[in-house]
């Protein structure tokens, strides 16, 4: 299968609910699939911790107060420079987001997601001493594990269609992905017993419990996971049976074939990377300095904020499965087209949070803000179901390569996000809560307007479609018959 993106989507409709007459239906049969799902999820929640650990070290003792540095201290950095480490990972994690995709044609997709993660893993155990070595070379080892983290997504969702029936695909790729959320949870209510103890000597241990745990699940994913049930040890023949009759039909794509010029022309495309973009640059903003705006702002101890911080990822997430579960209703029951479902979803994930974070930047008081920081990250939950399905939407066979431009993109945005607020807040003085509101005020404005540019310009240009430019490379005959071609089983 070298030189060849495999396995992607076959093609669907953009009809409300499948054809009856055109679905087969076929007894489930087997278990591991499941198993292959709960690597996944465990491994987006790696993901996550290891990107947010470095928050929770920032705001511990790892860093020099201005007033106690000296002329040995190699972590005496300004609240600017916090700014370049926060945002340092994800210099690196845009970069791989389209090679990850191209390079899952030569090595496979379940090699290049364990590889790239197990990559990170380990550049993470060198944190605590490359930090006192120098802060530029500590800048570049956050750059290399956001490299490794970059192939994680677009490769993620070639690992899910093939082992998802059409039944559950949904559902699978939310208990998947939707790891990331847990693992902000995890991170937020950890993170801050871990640098605030005396394991490990504090703030390091955010390093070395995380790197350990994250061997562990990489001992288990090279293991268990195989890019094919055909070729799994562990699946059964009847789970086999099972799977090639009701995953969707997946085609190799020959590189050659891919469309570049006509994907980079699309207008529904770029619409997409836009919202996706527009998405990023405030939820990696906040996603990144909750912590920051936790204990700086809101007052709040390492030990509290912990586990104040992880409610909105709990949140997130419950907006994430029941936004996934409520648009699937939608279209299943032919209340809405697909295209207006993502439409949809668009306002609820950016135009009321923008709507949310506007009125956040007004409150002066810790409840009020609390409550509308949890809402507004209930509805980013639907986030997802706008940018990262409607790639499949707009290209079912190419899908892999637009998730991995547009999360590049998207990552991009997250890079000026942390930058942003370490630039906003360097010149002010901790103890000066009404500047320091001010300006922090001034971030969250500025994500709320993003987030309703993104989300308006998507409404007016987005689209569900299937674009013309997916059939590139195929016979209409062939590409007709998958598309109209669906699987069920007798439990669905």
């Amino acid at each position: 299968m070298k030189g060849e993106i495999f396995p992607l989507l076959g093609g669907r409709r953009e009809n409300c609910a499948p054809n009856k007459t055109s679905v087969k239906s076929v007894k489930p049969a087997g278990w591991f699939r499941y198993v292959i799902v709960l690597l996944v999820c465990c491994g987006f929640i790696m993901d996550y911790i290891l990107r947010m650990n470095i928050s929770f070290a920032l705001d511990s003792d790892m860093v020099a107060a201005p007033e106690h540095c000296t002329e040995n201290e190699t972590r005496c950095w300004s609240q600017e420079q916090q700014g370049y480490v926060l945002s340092s990972f994800f210099w690196g994690y845009w970069a791989t987001q389209l090679p990850g995709a191209v390079i899952c044609c030569y090595f496979g997709a379940s090699k290049v997601f364990g590889i790239g993660l197990f990559i990170a893993i380990l550049a993470t155990f060198l944190c605590p001493f490359i930090s006192g070595v120098n802060f530029w070379l500590f800048i570049a080892l956050r750059l290399f594990i956001g490299l490794g983290q970059g192939v994680t997504f677009p490769v993620a969702l070639n690992i899910i269609a093939t082992w998802a029936p059409t039944s559950q695909f949904a559902t699978f790729s939310a208990l998947s992905s939707g790891g990331q959320y847990l693992g902000a949870v995890l991170a937020n209510s950890v993170s801050g017993l871990l640098a605030s103890g005396s394991f490990l000597e504090g703030w390091p241990s955010l390093f070395y419990v995380y790197g350990g745990c994250g061997v562990l699940w990489a001992l288990l994913w090279f293991v268990f996971v195989r890019d094919d049930p055909a070729t799994s040890y562990w699946t059964s023949n009847a789970e086999r049976e099972y799977l090639a009759a009701t995953t969707v039909p997946k085609k190799a794509v020959q590189i050659s074939e891919i469309p570049w010029k006509s994907i980079l022309k699309s207008g529904r495309f770029r619409s997409t990377c836009v919202m996706h973009m527009c998405n990023g640059y405030g939820f990696f903003m906040l996603l990144s300095d909750i912590p920051k705006f936790m204990i700086e702002v809101l007052q709040y101890n390492m030990k509290d904020s912990g586990f104040i911080a992880s409610l909105p990822y709990v949140m997130i997430y419950l907006g994430y499965t029941s936004g996934g579960y409520f648009s699937d209703l939608l279209i299943r029951n032919g209340i809405l087209s697909k295209t207006w479902t993502r439409k949809f979803c668009s306002v609820a994930a950016q135009i009321i949070p923008a709507i949310l974070l506007a009125a956040m930047a007004y409150c002066e008081n810790n409840v009020p803000i609390l409550i509308l920081l949890n809402i507004t990250m209930y509805f980013q939950g639907y986030a997802n179901l706008c940018y990262y399905v409607n790639y499949v939407d707009l290209s079912p066979r190419f899908s892999v390569i637009l998730c991995g431009i547009g999360n590049g993109l998207s990552a991009v945005a997250g890079i000026l996000g942390p930058i942003a607020v370490g630039f906003l807040v360097n010149d002010v003085d901790p103890d000066d809560y009404e500047k320091l509101h001010e300006r922090w005020k001034i971030a969250f404005l500025s994500a709320s307007a993003v987030w309703m540019f993104g989300s308006v310009q998507y409404c007016v240009f987005g689209s569900a479609e299937v674009q013309p430019w997916n059939s590139h490379g195929l016979e209409e005959e062939t590409s007709v018959r998958d598309e109209d071609i669906m699987y069920t089983d007798v439990e669905a």
